[in-house]
C-alpha cells in the first residue's frame, strides 16, 4: 500500500466517514468538522483521512490534515445513485436490467463534474483519491455485477487515469460485499477497497481474503456493530491486529459510525490491535 504514501508507518490506520460530531470521547469539546478531524487524527496518530470533496470545508480540511502530517484521501460520490434517483430508485434500477446503454448515457454525462472534484483535490493537497459509489449492502448486490463491469467500472477507470495523471492513486468505496467484482475492480486501476458498513466479521474476512488474491489492498477493519461494547471492540481490535500483521489491511472505521459511544469503542479496538 506504499502507492498511498504513508511515509513507512508500521501500522497505517485511518479515519473515513466518521462525523466530526461524534468525535467528543478523542477531542472533547467539539469545535468544526476541519479542527476535530486533524484534531482526533493527531491524537489517534492516524496516518491517513478521508476528506468528502462535496463539503464545503473540504479544502479547508486537506490544508489541516498536511499540517498535521496526515495524508488526506479525497472521497468523491460516483455517478450510479444520482442517475438511478434521476429516474426514481425503482424505475433507475431496473433500467440497469432494461435499459443499461441509456444509463450508461446518464453516467457518462456526470463524469465531467467528478474529474472536475479529482483535480480540485489534488490542487488543494489530496495525497489520494476515493471514489465512493455503494455496489452493494447488507444484502448482497445493488446493481447486476454485468452491468457494473459493462456500464460502472470503464467510467471509474477513466476517474482512476484522470487521478493517476494529477500523480495520486485511487481507492474504491462501497458498502456491502463486492468480492464479485474485485477483479474488475483491480483491473480498473484501484490500489484498495474501503469495506464500507453491512459486513460482519466474517464477510469482512472473506473479503480481506479475497482483495488479497485480487492484489489490492483492503481498508477498515473496525466494524462499527461491533463498536458499541467495550469487550466486543477489545475482542475485535486484536483480531484484526493480528490480520494487519499478514499485510494487506489499513485499518480504519467502516464509515458506519455515528455516535461518541461508537467512537469510544474505536479507540478501544485500536488500542488492542496496536497491542498485539
Amino acid at each position: 500500500m506504499s502507492a498511498l504514501d504513508l511515509r513507512g508507518t508500521p501500522f497505517p490506520f485511518g479515519l473515513t466517514y466518521v462525523p466530526h460530531q461524534a468525535l467528543g470521547p478523542v477531542v472533547g469539546s467539539i469545535r468544526g468538522p476541519v479542527e476535530d478531524l486533524s484534531e482526533a487524527c493527531v491524537s489517534l496518530g492516524a496516518s491517513f483521512a478521508f476528506v468528502p470533496a462535496e463539503e464545503p470545508w473540504a479544502a479547508d480540511a486537506v490544508g489541516a490534515l498536511v499540517e498535521a502530517d496526515v495524508a488526506p484521501l479525497w472521497s468523491v460520490s460516483g455517478p450510479l445513485w444520482p442517475v438511478i434517483e434521476s429516474w426514481g430508485e425503482m424505475e433507475g434500477l431496473r433500467a440497469t436490467l432494461t435499459n443499461p446503454s441509456a444509463v450508461g448515457e446518464r453516467l457518462e454525462a456526470r463524469l465531467d463534474v467528478i474529474l472536475d472534484l479529482v483535480s480540485s483535490g489534488v490542487d488543494a493537497g489530496a495525497r489520494a483519491l476515493v471514489l465512493a459509489e455503494d455496489v452493494a449492502g447488507t444484502d448482497g448486490p445493488l446493481v447486476a455485477p454485468d452491468f457494473a463491469i459493462a456500464e460502472l467500472l470503464p467510467r471509474y477507470a477513466r476517474v482512476v487515469e484522470t487521478a493517476r495523471a494529477l500523480g495520486v492513486p485511487a481507492v474504491f468505496h462501497s458498502d456491502g460485499d463486492v468480492r464479485p467484482l474485485l477483479p474488475a475492480i483491480a483491473r480498473a486501476g484501484f490500489v484498495a477497497l474501503h469495506a464500507g458498513g453491512g459486513l460482519g466479521f466474517e464477510a469482512f474476512d472473506r473479503l480481506l481474503w479475497a482483495a488479497r488474491e485480487a492484489g489490492i489492498a483492503l481498508i477498515g477493519g473496525l466494524l462499527t456493530g461491533e463498536l458499541g461494547n467495550a469487550a466486543r471492540s477489545e475482542a475485535l481490535g486484536s483480531t484484526i491486529g493480528v490480520l494487519a500483521q499478514a499485510g494487506g489491511l489499513l485499518v480504519a472505521d467502516d464509515g458506519g459510525i455515528t455516535t461518541e459511544r461508537e467512537v469510544a469503542g474505536l479507540v478501544t479496538a485500536l488500542e488492542a490491535a496496536r497491542a498485539v
